[in-house]
Order: C-alpha cells, then structure tokens, then sequence
C-alpha cells in the first residue's frame, strides 16, 4: 500500500503526463502541473525540480515497463515458434498497457520535436529493440529463418503486432485490445513469420 508521500507523487507524475502529452515540454509548465494534480508549487517542486525532472521520471517508468524484453536470449533446446509466441505475449502486454500508451505519447511527442532529444530517448530506449534483434539473430544462427534477414524476420514480427493495436492506441486514441483479441494477434504474428519463412526456404 503505498504510502501519502507516494500516492501524492504519483498524483503529480500522472498530472506532468497529461500536460507533457497535450503541450510537450516546451510548452508544459510546473504550474499548469500543479494545478492539474492539485498540489502547491512548492509540493510539486519538492518531488521535481523542473518539468526536465518529470519528463525523466516518464522515461524511467517506460524503461521499467520494457525491462522484460531487454534480455532475450534464443534458446536451442526449446521450440522455435514456443519462443517466439513467448515473446509475443510479451510484447502484446507491453503495448496494451495503457500506462505505456500514455508515456509513449509523451516521448513521442518530444521525439518530433527534437532531432537530439529524440536521440537520447531512443538510445535510452535502445536495449529493448537490441535484445529483440539479438533474439533473432541468434534464431538465424540456429538455422531457424533460412535464408530471411533476422533483422527483416524481427521486423515482420513486430509490425504485424504493433499495426492493429499499439499505433492506433498511440495515435488514434483507440482502446487497446481485449485479452482474447491480443492472443488472436500474437497468434497471426506468429503465423505471418513461420508462413514467410516457409517460403524463405
């Protein structure tokens, strides 16, 4: 149970979420974050410093939310589609999270409008992407996609995830998939590859 200290925090990270999703952090401002969470600057300013403060406390909750797929490793003794569906609910969980779907937008956001910030947050965010390749690439190494690029096979993959759910939750505001909807999507992800790689030889 969190504490009143915590709850308050999280009350004014969930307000600094709203404001940076609607204006970005060039134009979000502490008051208008304040104001959201109903708390004093003064409050606000206790647990962030500046809006930059909240915008890292963002990042760090959305590197929290990927850590699961940060540390993929392919593994020989295991079915190859076993693991690959594995995966797929890990990554369908992940973006049906509507936490995520709200950090997403506000990084999102700052992405388009810096090249460099949208560098750093990217690097940042860089490990998750990393460990999904390096799953692939060493499927390839076990003979597992013929003749398919692994980045090409990873890429199939996640599109086919991503296209009818995380984009239009992101961009569209759409609600994400229910649970029933979110294993027909893994399945067909799963389907999509394994029929490429047939064909692949």
């Amino acid at each position: 149970m969190l504490n009143r200290s915590a709850t308050k925090r999280n009350a004014m990270l969930d307000a600094g979420i709203a404001e940076l999703a609607e204006h970005g952090l060039a134009g979000a401002s502490m008051e208008s974050i304040a104001t959201r969470a109903e708390v004093s600057k003064r409050t606000l300013y206790k647990h962030f410093p500046s809006k930059e403060a909240v915008l890292e406390a963002v990042l760090t909750l959305l590197v929290e939310r990927v850590e699961p797929l940060s540390k993929l490793h392919y593994d020989r003794e295991r079915d190859f589609v076993e693991q690959l569906r594995a995966i797929g609910v890990l990554e369908m969980q992940l973006i049906s999270d509507p936490d995520f779907i709200r950090f997403s937008r506000v990084l999102m956001v700052e992405c388009m409008r810096s090249e460099a910030q949208s560098r750093r947050l990217t690097r940042q965010l860089g490990e998750k992407e990393n460990s999904l390749y390096q799953w692939f690439q060493e499927a390839g190494e076990a003979g597992k996609l013929g003749t398919l690029d692994s980045r090409v096979a990873a890429n199939i993959f996640v599109a086919v995830l991503k296209s009818n759910t995380y984009w239009l939750s992101v961009i569209a505001w759409q609600p994400a998939p229910k649970k029933r909807e979110q294993t027909r999507l893994v399945n067909e992800a799963c389907l999509t590859l394994v029929s490429r790689l047939q064909h692949a030889g």
